[in-house]
């Protein structure tokens, strides 16, 4: 009986530290729109030498910090905003869909712990920053809008910060 009850107390303590641990885990996401593009008349252009400086910009802001994991749309502009972080990090970029919902439920849940940056377009960047802090608070960028960045910060589940910078 009392090799039982030592086991429960155990158990019981395990879990509580788990959960305590989960509850405290810090998450950063990082999300910018992507930077200024080039005017070449197809579907898929690339950044233009001011997106290119911007991208540069954007991977000495970030310098400071440990980048765990880099996602862009499946777009030269977007892989071309991250493309400095990646060289800096040496971490490759994962695509995903911008108009997958799920991304957004499942991202938190499998990136916690982790500092990400995502790069997106004028309409999906604020989307996503709306769904994962599951209130309606952005509306979709201006097409001359390059410079936004939003740094949400996840105490276990919970949203503790919120930033919307200019870079």
């Amino acid at each position: 009986m009392k090799k039982l009850h030592l086991l429960i107390s155990l158990l019981f303590s395990l879990f509580s530290f788990a959960q305590s641990n989960t509850e405290t885990t810090i998450t950063k996401i990082i999300i910018v729109r992507h930077a200024e593009k080039a005017d070449d008349g197809t579907k898929n252009p690339p950044l233009s030498a001011e997106g290119m400086l911007r991208a540069e910009r954007l991977s000495t802001m970030l310098a400071d910090l440990k980048i765990d994991k880099l996602y862009a749309t499946p777009f030269l502009r977007t892989n071309q905003t991250l493309t400095p972080l990646s060289k800096k990090f040496t971490i490759p970029i994962d695509n995903y869909e911008a108009s997958d919902v799920a991304f957004a439920e499942q991202l938190l849940q499998k990136e916690k712990g982790k500092t990400i940056v995502i790069a997106g377009h004028s309409n999906s960047s604020p989307t996503l920053v709306n769904r994962l802090i599951k209130k309606e608070l952005y509306q979709k960028l201006d097409e001359s809008v390059f410079s936004k960045i939003w740094i949400l910060t996840f105490k276990g589940d919970e949203l503790i910060d919120c930033s919307l910078l200019n870079y």
